[in-house]
């Protein structure tokens, strides 16, 4: 959990040092810190060349010492996490200097300016399978080697990590940047087999949250972040929120600061969730359900909405089949979003009526009758 610069800010002029020290105070005044956002994640654009040795220097303009260190030693000032980035080919995404060929050094300079966090993209790369899941273990093996625990995150955009992905880092991008809504539902259908894959220690990351620019653009609707966000925690996805702390509305703080959601995220189970009803969604089209089984013998449950019209969606006795429920069991259901509302499920049946159009959708923590549902 925590922050990633780049939907907020890409590689503007606003992408800086003294930016991101801002930012780790923002996320401390807003008390995302207490809630698990622990990372603060500087993205592509820092970096502008090696020395001499080999060894990596920051732009100067951007972050004045040459180094990411003062920024390191800032945001572990405020009790958080300092995570960046590089790429496993030759350049980044933005071209500037990529890992290859550089791992070992790169692992040690990453660990000397206390970095807690590396992703690794995957531009002007080989994707080649083996090739990649060699160079990958290059970085893995480097990072371990500096002694530091370093979170290493793979940004390599294809489902094809997934399998492999526990042996190769923490956590794994399993599709495209998503960008905006088409991207969220183009993230969530790749993960409907992948769930498998995950477990404590490694993770499918289906990419990152999405809010406002730092100029103050909408890549979705405050109704799809919310949506995201709770489709992220049934999944067992990183949070990391990529979107302006300062422009965000109060919706959208309410949504990345909802406490039984992030619990649901962060169960200690470890399982991710499925689709248990309806098929792919897109853009304007489709609706499902979604299940997580929790380690309290609960379950968290998604009823999505796609469409471009408002839609009730149902789980039958086959969706709830598809989690262990018995048309004779009796449920309990807590709405995660309304608070402590609370209703019982008989007969294996329940239908999210009139959800909004384009990401509307009921979010519900359900128990046997007998059980104690918080």
């Amino acid at each position: 959990m925590g922050y990633n610069s780049w939907y907020d800010v890409e590689c503007s002029a606003g992408m800086s040092e003294a930016f991101m020290k801002k930012t780790a105070d923002r996320m401390v005044q807003l008390g995302l810190d207490r809630l698990g956002y622990k990372y603060l994640n500087l993205d592509d654009c820092w970096a502008k060349g090696r020395n001499d040795d080999g060894s990596l220097y920051a732009d100067n303009s951007t972050f004045p010492s040459g180094t990411l260190k003062p920024l390191a030693d800032y945001v572990h000032s405020k009790g958080l996490l300092f995570g960046t980035y590089t790429d496993r080919g030759p350049q980044t995404c933005a071209r500037r200097p990529g890992a290859q060929d550089h791992e070992e050094i790169d692992a040690r300079t990453y660990a000397e300016w206390g970095v807690d966090y590396l992703k690794e993209d995957s531009c002007f790369a080989t994707t080649d399978h083996d090739a990649a899941f060699l160079q990958y273990g290059k970085m893995r093996d480097a990072l371990n080697a500096t002694g530091r625990p370093i979170f290493f995150s793979l940004c390599g955009w294809n489902d094809w990590y997934a399998p492999v992905g526990q042996s190769l880092g923490n956590a794994w991008r399993t599709g495209p940047d998503d960008t905006n809504w088409d991207g969220v539902l183009q993230n969530i259908n790749i993960l409907a087999d992948l769930g498998k894959y995950a477990a404590p220690g490694g993770w499918n990351d289906p990419c990152l949250l999405l809010s406002k620019t730092a100029g103050g653009q909408d890549r979705v609707t405050d109704l799809q972040s919310r949506a995201q966000f709770s489709m992220w925690a049934i999944l067992s996805a990183p949070l990391l929120i990529s979107g302006s702390l300062f422009q965000m509305s109060d919706y959208t703080l309410a949504t990345y600061t909802n406490k039984a959601v992030i619990a649901v995220n962060q169960d200690s189970l470890g399982k991710a969730g499925s689709r248990i009803s309806g098929a792919n969604v897109t853009v304007g089209s489709g609706s499902n359900v979604w299940a997580r089984s929790l380690a309290d013998g609960s379950h968290a449950l998604v009823f999505l909405n796609a469409n471009n019209a408002t839609a009730d969606v149902t789980c039958g006795k086959d969706c709830f089949a598809a989690i262990g429920v018995l048309p004779s069991d009796r449920l309990v259901a807590t709405d995660l979003w309304s608070g402590p509302r609370r209703e019982d499920i008989t007969d294996a049946t329940f239908t999210a009526t009139s959800l909004a159009a384009d990401g509307g959708h009921l979010m519900l923590k359900v128990s046997p009758s007998h059980a104690i549902v918080v």
